[in-house]
């Protein structure tokens, strides 16, 4: 009887040992456009290849931004845990006015609420931040 109990046991560990409890988290990108004016934002979130993984697009938009004073705005569960390039480059919507294409490493580890903050500045520089 003792060894079909352990046999159930071992059973029943063998499949979980392989499971995380640990969630990891996708990072965020807070974009705030400090400008008086609409503006294109393109964004593209490429993955460094390393010794498992390959190297690609995760992450790719183009989209009209409004002015946010107040605010940012936020794009969710853009990249998981890893190393990233990020490019992003705004243009205004009825000027000629353009921040140039502007680039950062950014690796998210996986925390709750982690972003990387994009601001476009009212003379069309661009910061970056992580938070």
């Amino acid at each position: 009887m003792k060894r079909r109990s352990m046999l159930g046991s071992v059973a029943v560990a063998i499949p979980l040992s392989g499971c995380s409890l640990n969630r990891s988290e996708s990072g965020n990108i807070q974009i705030a456009n400090q400008t008086n004016q609409e503006v294109w934002k393109e964004i593209a979130v490429q993955r460094n290849g390393g010794l498992f993984s390959e190297s690609g697009t995760v992450y790719e938009t183009r989209t009209r931004t409004p002015p946010t004073e107040r605010y940012r705005g936020t794009l969710t569960d853009v990249a998981p845990p890893g190393t990233y390039e990020v490019q992003v480059e705004f243009e205004a919507v009825e000027t000629d006015q353009d921040s140039g294409v502007h680039t950062t490493q950014w690796s998210p580890s996986g925390e709750e609420s982690e972003s990387l903050i994009i601001t476009l500045t009212p003379d069309f520089d661009v910061e970056f931040l992580t938070q």
